[in-house]
């Protein structure tokens, strides 16, 4: 288990639920969920402990990177699109990705390209 606390910013709530977890403003909680602690440690509202090095998976296969024009959710209702690793455009909310992805490619290259 690793303690994560949520570090709320100035004016915004004091209270966060993600994932089945509520976060109140710095107080630690005990997360054990390997991939939800990798988001949150690049989340700078929160506060990711040190834990002890774990053993290596056996041999777990990398992930291919997607490759193609998509839009995908950062955090908070965010979305940017991207082409595999690389972000070409911020800012996008829930309703302007799912028509973004609705796309076929080449309308898809056309919106980027603008």
């Amino acid at each position: 288990m690793t303690k994560v606390t949520y570090n709320a910013p100035k004016g915004d709530e004091r209270v966060v639920e993600m994932r089945g977890h509520t976060f109140f403003d710095g107080q630690p909680v005990e997360i054990d969920d390997e991939d939800f602690l990798e988001k949150l440690s690049t989340n700078q509202h929160f506060e990711v402990a040190e834990s002890k090095p774990k053993a290596p998976k056996a041999e777990s296969k990398p992930k291919a990177p997607v490759e193609g024009l998509r839009a995908v959710h950062i955090a908070g209702g965010r979305f940017r699109i991207v082409d595999g690793d690389m972000t070409l455009k911020e800012g996008l909310n829930k309703a302007d990705a799912d028509a973004f992805n609705a796309l076929s490619a080449q309308d898809k290259a056309e919106y980027v390209a603008d």
